[in-house]
């Protein structure tokens, strides 16, 4: 009987258990009904299964740091641009630059020497890449010994070189990335540079300039122009210069007619072909010095070709007297007042980037004759209202009772009777774009290095290429602004993922402790 009694409990308490166990996998069951539920039972199994010996929790831990080495080997292979949080978007391509691109139809490539994947250059070419696969670019390190010598690159001195698949190149020196303002604020304009040599590089026709030259002017490209020569040429423009008094013929490639401080005057014959020039929609930069020996100098053949833009520039030098104005001690090196709402001037507005003229005369617009001469003329560089006028033939200042603006510089559109289009850029002065050097704050500084922004603007306005030398972003006065949402990552980052590490820790330490 009792054998029987046994023979019951054991099989009422194997009933029990198997009753309990198909509860358990019941509940278990419907605890795991919706996805999220699911997932956290998976997770909680895990932590079961590695926290209960120690060499599952190391080799988690293991599996944790080799995932994470692989995902940051992959992220840098892609080579993705850096992501960009300032206001001002300083490392982000413009829509200029990301139309200029995609238009790009030719293998574009360059080579970089001197610079690293964390610099601005490479991280703005990986931007022009994703734009468009056609541009890419290679870190030119010493191993490279054919690319070195083949590019002259130079240790010590960083450059680009942008290379086209028809075998053009554009020469990018480093020390031309940067620019300053006003106040001595450093100007970013990489995106300018390679955005201007990728359109260089695509161009089917390269621009012509014709300096004008010989015994006409003290400024030549060899003497006095040579830096600005460069300047033009790692644009690619092609410079040239013509000597009038040999051949007074204005040559028939001639995109820009150049004429920087004539010391004497044209010819009747020579200002005849450069007024026909002028008629057939030819383009001109023209800058005049002051003559401070001969005070009744009188220019009356260049006149005549002033006259077809309806301005003159009398040997008169603006002297000005306000301290926002004045940058030396004599009041003769002047900050301009610029334009804000022309091609030439307006991101340099923007950015406060002011011109030095120094020794400047001043431009006269007759607006009667603009009319009759299909004229239209925008101001670009003006003084204050402040500024006087040192008369040389009377040898006299002329007070500005009216307190009004002289003009310095002056961008000019002009229809000729034929229907074609004339740009001039003119400016009251020669030496501010030359290789004259000025000293600023202890140091020396070539003019056409302080004031290429200006000059090389006026050239592609000129040339009527548009405003792609305008991509500039400031950055010593320029601070981060995050957003809330920003703001609330960065937190998240630096302080609740190595605490919540941490509290990890602890837990994963607490809980193996409670299962021992």
């Amino acid at each position: 009987m009792e054998k029987k009694e046994k023979e019951s409990k054991k099989i009422l308490k194997k009933m029990d258990l198997e009753k309990n166990k198909i509860e358990k996998k019941k509940k278990k069951e419907e605890e795991a009904k919706t996805p999220k539920e699911k997932i956290v039972n998976c997770f909680r199994k895990v932590k079961e299964y590695c926290i209960k010996d120690t060499s599952r929790t190391i080799l988690l831990m293991a599996i944790l740091i080799a995932l994470y080495i692989v995902i940051n080997l992959c992220v840098r292979n892609v080579n993705l641009a850096q992501i960009d949080l300032t206001q001002g978007k300083l490392h982000t391509l413009t829509d200029q630059s990301k139309n200029i691109a995609k238009t790009v139809d030719t293998d574009i490539k360059f080579y970089l020497w001197g610079f690293s994947e964390n610099d601005a250059a490479a991280d703005l070419l990986r931007q022009y890449n994703a734009e468009n696969s056609k541009i890419t670019y290679q870190l030119v390190t010493s191993a490279d010994l054919e690319l070195i010598q083949q590019y002259n690159f130079e240790e010590g001195y960083s450059s680009i070189i942008g290379v086209s698949e028809e075998g053009k190149t554009s020469y990018i020196d480093g020390y031309d990335l940067y620019t300053y303002d006003a106040e001595y604020n450093t100007i970013d304009i990489t995106e300018q540079k390679l955005t201007n040599a990728i359109n260089n590089l695509m161009a089917k026709d390269d621009t012509k300039v014709y300096f004008i030259g010989g015994s006409r002017t003290n400024y030549t490209t060899e003497n006095g122009l040579y830096y600005l020569a460069q300047y033009l040429q790692d644009e690619y423009y092609v410079v040239d210069s013509i000597d009038l008094i040999a051949d007074p013929t204005i040559p028939d490639d001639c995109d820009i007619l150049v004429i920087m401080g004539l010391t004497s005057d044209l010819t009747e014959l020579e200002a005849t072909n450069i007024c026909q020039y002028i008629e057939k929609g030819g383009d001109m930069i023209i800058t005049n010095d002051i003559d401070m020996v001969n005070k009744n100098r009188s220019l009356p053949n260049f006149q005549k070709v002033l006259d077809e833009y309806a301005i003159s520039m009398p040997n008169k030098m603006i002297t000005e007297v306000s301290e926002n104005a004045v940058a030396g001690s004599n009041g003769i090196l002047v900050q301009s007042n610029i334009s804000s709402d022309h091609e030439i001037t307006r991101f340099m507005y923007n950015n406060n980037v002011k011109p030095l003229l120094y020794g400047t005369g001043l431009i006269e617009l007759d607006s009667s004759k603009m009319i009759e001469k299909n004229v239209t003329a925008t101001p670009i560089l003006k003084t204050s209202t402040s500024a006087v006028i040192n008369d040389f033939s009377t040898s006299t200042y002329v007070e500005n009772e009216d307190k009004i603006s002289y003009v310095t510089g002056a961008a000019i559109q002009k229809t000729t009777d034929s229907g074609d289009e004339s740009r001039l850029v003119v400016f009251a002065s020669t030496s501010s774009f030359s290789d004259n050097y000025i000293t600023i704050n202890n140091q020396q500084f070539a003019m056409i290095q302080y004031n290429a922004n200006i000059i090389m603007n006026s050239f592609a306005f000129s040339a009527n290429k548009g405003e792609l030398y305008s991509i500039r972003k400031t950055l010593m006065d320029t601070t981060y602004q995050p957003t809330e949402r920003q703001d609330a990552i960065v937190r998240v980052i630096i302080y609740a993922i190595p605490v919540a590490i941490i509290l990890l820790g602890v837990c994963v330490w607490i809980t193996r402790r409670r299962l021992k």
